[in-house]
């Protein structure tokens, strides 16, 4: 299966091109407070997210604290017409409270709600609130193949985080899906610079762990191993090659990594994934031989770029 057809996306602070055949699931983790939450996305209307919103805070009113009468504390309304309710996490404790936000989204015809869990200590609560608040209020709609220019960071096709506050750190990944040819996955994911990465080529035992892992027969080798530019970004790619138990398909897991700059580049990962059809299947196998696995991979990998923000 050859991939004639590819698309730009933004995920973060990047562009990479998609083959269009393929479903696209996107996935947001921040890390606030040392806690890490998902932004997640649900259908549904300004005034879906608005009933969201009043619910907790009645379902929050409703539960009894033992000393503030209950656990709700306040809401507060965001300038993008979301909104953020505050309530006790505990019903005997006033050192931790948690921060629900609810953030409607209307684009393309669609409308979602975005929502996210954060943590509030009470003795640094007023940073805490406003940095949750900038962080909701940050997001905005994008328009159909809009490729924004401003800073920020893009989340999906429908939305973006104009100015994310410095007290949060990101985790971005999109999941790449081959719908006829079972069992062929991409992923793409980009993370803030400050957290660890390691070289790939630089982690002990890392082709031999990997191998064990794919369900194969337990023999891999490397089709490619080393540093892979990318115009400026150098990153490291390893790809491995094998063959399934029963030994009739090949199997390839291809990974890309570059650990960025801290608090500057985000860093960056690569993955194509492909462990033979399912059993029983008479599913296509996705590429005829392993250059043409390579060559797939290269269109992927080397179309990585930074957005621009001019």
């Amino acid at each position: 299966m050859r991939y004639k057809d590819w698309k730009t996306v933004c995920l973060g602070r990047y562009l990479v091109d998609v083959p269009t055949e393929v479903n696209l699931e996107y996935s947001a983790l921040f890390a606030f407070n040392l806690e890490r939450g998902k932004l997640e996305k649900v259908p549904g209307t300004p005034t879906d997210a608005k009933k969201m919103a009043e619910d907790k805070a009645h379902e929050l009113r409703a539960s009894p604290h033992k000393t503030k009468g209950s656990l709700y504390i306040r809401s507060l309304l965001l300038s993008n017409g979301g909104t953020l309710v505050q309530g006790w996490s505990f019903d005997d404790d006033v050192n931790y409270s948690d921060a629900f936000l609810y953030i409607p989204i209307t684009t393309q015809g669609k409308s979602f709600t975005y929502t996210y869990h954060g943590n509030v200590y009470s003795n640094t609560e007023q940073k805490d609130l406003q940095a949750l608040v900038a962080f909701g209020s940050s997001l905005r709609p994008l328009k159909e193949k809009e490729i924004p220019k401003e800073p920020g960071l893009c989340l999906d096709e429908y939305a973006m985080l104009v100015n994310p506050p410095d007290l949060f750190t990101d985790d971005l990944s999109l999941s790449l899906e081959d719908p006829v040819a079972t069992g062929l996955g991409f992923t793409f994911g980009t993370g803030s610079a400050t957290r660890e990465y390691t070289k790939l080529t630089k982690i002990p035992g890392w082709t031999e762990d990997t191998c064990s892992s794919l369900n194969g027969n337990g023999k891999c080798s490397h089709l490619r191993f080393g540093e892979h530019l990318v115009g400026p970004i150098q990153g490291e790619e390893i790809c491995l090659v094998g063959k399934t138990a029963d030994e009739r398909y090949r199997i390839y897991y291809f990974d890309w990594d570059y650990i960025g700059v801290a608090n500057k580049t985000p860093g960056v990962t690569f993955i194509l994934s492909y462990l033979g059809p399912p059993a029983f299947s008479n599913a296509p196998t996705p590429f005829f031989n392993d250059d043409e696995a390579l060559a797939v991979w290269d269109r992927f990998v080397n179309s990585l770029r930074l957005r621009p923000v001019e």
